[in-house]
């Protein structure tokens, strides 16, 4: 498998409504995940303001896996995403992220808030992935794919033992 993330600032958040228009909404922090894109780049608008002179308010980051083994569920997608963001200590930042899927890679688009609920600012030094963060990031798919990998065995299983009863009747 291969993996590629990229981190750049941006100046605003309307960059949510191209990022929203094709793409499923995978999931959100500190936000209403059926709130309409208006509603959403509204919420993230006010809490930036908090901090009214920052340039750059938020964080666009795009994780890619490429040549996969195994197909991703949406399902390992939100665990590879909540299992990351915590894992950077970014799981305190208001954020929406998108599950893209093609025939063969994931994308991954999260858009962080720069300001905490609590008013603190992310320095933009941060930006860059580092192979600490490459690292997470293969240890959260690897234990993804295990758990999707054994829920499909267990679900093969127990569709076995049920035909299995089925014609010993």
């Amino acid at each position: 498998m291969r993996m590629i993330i990229e981190e750049s600032a941006i100046e605003s958040f309307s960059i949510l409504e191209e990022i929203a228009w094709n793409r499923k909404t995978c999931s959100v922090n500190f936000l209403d995940i059926h709130a309409e894109t208006s509603e959403i780049i509204a919420s993230f608008q006010a809490l930036s303001y908090r901090r009214p002179k920052l340039k750059k308010v938020g964080i666009y980051t795009i994780i890619t896996l490429k040549n996969l083994h195994q197909p991703l569920t949406e399902e390992s997608c939100q665990q590879i995403l909540n299992q990351y963001v915590h894992g950077i200590g970014w799981d305190d930042l208001q954020f929406i992220s998108f599950l893209e899927i093609t025939s063969d890679s994931f994308h991954l688009h999260i858009i962080f808030n720069r300001v905490t609920p609590s008013g603190k600012l992310i320095d933009l030094v941060c930006l860059g992935a580092d192979w600490k963060q490459y690292e997470l990031l293969q240890r959260c798919c690897s234990q993804a794919m295990q758990e999707s990998l054994s829920q499909w065995y267990e679900e093969k299983l127990n569709s076995s033992a049920r035909v299995g009863m089925k014609t010993s009747v």
